[in-house]
């Protein structure tokens, strides 16, 4: 059975259980096919930047895939670095709803930027968006 068909059939205990599964898996596919390390650090950001421009997802069920897989990690390097929680949302101005991760009452989109990432290209870069996010997270953080 392939990652993709185990984890879509996998019931998990919660979104936190599910979007971590996810990130295990990329960091195990970043290994494998791409030589990349991926461990959850903002260093490893730029390295999933690298993974993502080899990446050619397509479209359909192949870039919903893609999208919920590097996602999965990105947010999950939110998550190990910032004090957040996954949670269901509805995109603003939109009826979409997709996994979010909360920290310090804001609400980040890991998912559609990684999915940015893989339809528009560089310009769409996870490394700097991940830095100025993460600074203002921290200022946030001092200033309460």
């Amino acid at each position: 059975m392939s990652a993709k068909d185990r984890l879509q059939q996998q019931q998990f205990g919660s979104l936190d259980e599910m979007m971590g599964a996810f990130a295990q898996e990329a960091v195990r596919q970043a290994a494998e096919s791409h030589g990349m390390m991926l461990d959850f650090s903002p260093e490893s950001v730029a390295r999933l930047d690298t993974v993502l421009a080899a990446e050619k997802p397509g479209t359909g069920s192949d870039l919903e895939w893609a999208t919920r897989l590097w996602g999965g990690y990105f947010g999950e390097v939110f998550r190990h670095n910032h004090p957040g929680n996954w949670v269901m949302a509805v995109y603003p101005g939109s009826d979409l709803s997709m996994p979010v991760i909360e920290v310090s009452g804001s609400q980040l989109y890991p998912l559609l930027k990684v999915q940015r990432r893989l339809t528009m290209g560089p310009a769409e870069d996870l490394a700097s968006f991940y830095a100025k996010v993460s600074a203002a997270l921290q200022a946030r953080a001092k200033a309460n």
